[in-house]
């Protein structure tokens, strides 16, 4: 049998958080692969509730040497940095710095924007943030910087539950987003 595995990584929106049937975007991202390639894809589901940036980082490592035989990684990370928010240039180094720890490790990198925030009381001051980051994270995916692929989470607002997290349609969506991504890399 052919397998492949794939490390994702994040918060409470790669846990799947608020999802009725309690999966997640990576049990449906593995799901989608197998449909579409005839192959399993094992999607190692290591997001955190109410996790930030500085907390993945901190984190990172030991998953990272758990996981080696990923091949490709996926990264969602930054909705709870808005509630502070994490200042821009500490959210780029953490990022920076993970990005440079995935490629160390020899995996493919895709990171997610950040899906929208609607009105959420731990959320409503710094919901702009979410756009920040975002465009953050496309500057930083250029080949001239650390050169990784992107996919686009930004227009998913119409999936949101409670202001951040996603119903499972919303998490089907994300996963079928991140298996163009899989699918699409060179």
């Amino acid at each position: 049998m052919i397998w492949n595995e794939i490390l994702c990584l994040g918060d409470s929106l790669t846990y799947g958080a608020r999802d009725c049937y309690r999966r997640s975007y990576p049990v449906e991202l593995g799901k989608i692969l197998y449909e579409k390639t005839g192959e399993l894809y094992v999607c190692h589901n290591h997001g955190v509730n109410g996790e930030t940036s500085s907390d993945l980082l901190r984190r990172l490592w030991p998953i990272l040497k758990s996981n080696r035989e990923c091949k490709i990684a996926l990264l969602l990370i930054g909705t709870n940095d808005t509630k502070q928010p994490t200042p821009l240039e500490i959210y780029e180094d953490n990022m920076r710095q993970i990005i440079m720890s995935i490629k160390a490790n020899g995996m493919k990198l895709i990171t997610g924007t950040l899906p929208p925030l609607t009105f959420s009381p731990s959320y409503a001051r710094n919901r702009e943030y979410t756009e920040k980051y975002s465009k953050l994270v496309t500057e930083m995916s250029k080949p001239s910087r650390y050169s990784f692929d992107v996919c686009d989470l930004q227009d998913l607002g119409s999936f949101l539950l409670d202001g951040v997290h996603f119903d499972n349609r919303g998490y089907k969506e994300i996963a079928k987003r991140f298996s163009e991504s899989v699918l699409g890399m060179s």
